[in-house]
């Protein structure tokens, strides 16, 4: 067999961005033609939900156009710049409030956050615009679609030891987040296939955006969670993959941490048994939901480092 290249993989996911809706669908198809073609059998499972769909989104600062994107659940109007905020500050604060937000971090407009009120992203340089000026305006135009979210299942759906998940949509390009989930989660499967006998390998849909309040994110967790909590009440551990392949890979255990990443119903009693293995959090929040989230800073290095960290937690050697 041709030697697994993870980089390769993650450059084919990125090419099918952003990953919602279509997109999301694009990779369903990708994923699940990879592994046809490696003899690797899997089950899907299907579920319904709303996503919002942007078709419109301007920004004027004193009449001249601001670049930016909507990161808004509903349509409306920017009256102003009163309400100017970061969007690494909780989308909770200020979940139904028309905004104009940026991530201090990232030099590109980064929809890190998203909110049920009309509300944009814009860059730093933007914001400079926006906050020079005395007459601010804009409008979002968002459409509420319903779509089919299809997650992929590998391995021991009846009575798995260890239940892995990474997820494959995206907000904007999502190399890290998460396509290098995907990609270490791929080669534990290709180079482990005993595994297949203990655990239960989910590629993950519909984890960034749904209309859940006040949770919008994990959706797709829930529903899985909802389905086969049998599974995963059972089994000895439960390993999430996310935002891996651009350094060293970390265990978070932290219950705070663990609900940003995962956040499902039965989090805190799982606490114990859950795993999240990411990477540098740091730079993820330089690139976040944005364009530049493109493989920078990744490696195939930090990548095969991640998938040797998933088969540790799944005690191979």
């Amino acid at each position: 067999m041709k030697k697994f290249n993870r980089m390769a993989l993650v450059r084919n996911i990125i090419a099918l961005s952003p990953r919602q809706l279509e997109g999301e669908k694009k990779t369903l198809r990708f994923l699940q033609t990879f592994l046809k073609e490696r003899n690797i059998p899997f089950f899907t499972h299907l579920f319904h939900v709303a996503i919002p769909q942007t078709q419109r989104a301007v920004l004027f600062a004193d009449g001249k156009k601001v670049p930016c994107d909507a990161c808004s659940m509903r349509s409306g109007k920017i009256r102003n710049n009163y309400k100017i905020i970061s969007s690494l500050v909780s989308s909770r604060v200020l979940q139904e409030e028309p905004n104009i937000n940026f991530n201090p971090r990232c030099v590109g407009i980064s929809k890190s956050n998203h909110y049920f009120a009309p509300s944009v992203a814009v860059s730093r340089k933007g914001l400079l615009q926006v906050l020079k000026a005395k007459r601010v305006e804009g409008e979002v135009k968002v459409n509420k679609v319903l779509h089919t979210a299809t997650d992929i299942l590998v391995g021991n759906i009846e009575n798995p030891k260890y239940v892995c998940f990474a997820h494959y949509d995206s907000v904007e390009t999502g190399a890290i987040d998460n396509a290098s989930g995907v990609a270490a989660m791929m080669g534990v499967i290709l180079a482990h296939s005993t595994l297949l006998k203990s655990t239960l390998f989910v590629f993950a849909s519909n984890e960034e955006l749904s209309y859940d309040t006040p949770v919008y994110w994990g959706h797709g967790f829930r529903v899985f969670e909802k389905e086969y909590q049998r599974q995963l009440e059972r089994a000895n551990k439960i390993i999430v993959i996310d935002s891996v392949g651009n350094a060293k890979t970390q265990k978070i255990t932290d219950m705070h941490d663990i609900m940003l990443g995962f956040p499902i119903n039965n989090a805190k009693r799982w606490h114990k048994k859950i795993v999240f293995l990411s990477g540098d959090f740091d730079h993820l929040m330089t690139v976040y939901h944005s364009r530049l989230d493109d493989g920078r800073g990744m490696s195939e290095k930090w990548l095969k480092d991640a998938q040797a960290a998933i088969a540790k937690e799944l005690k191979t050697p």
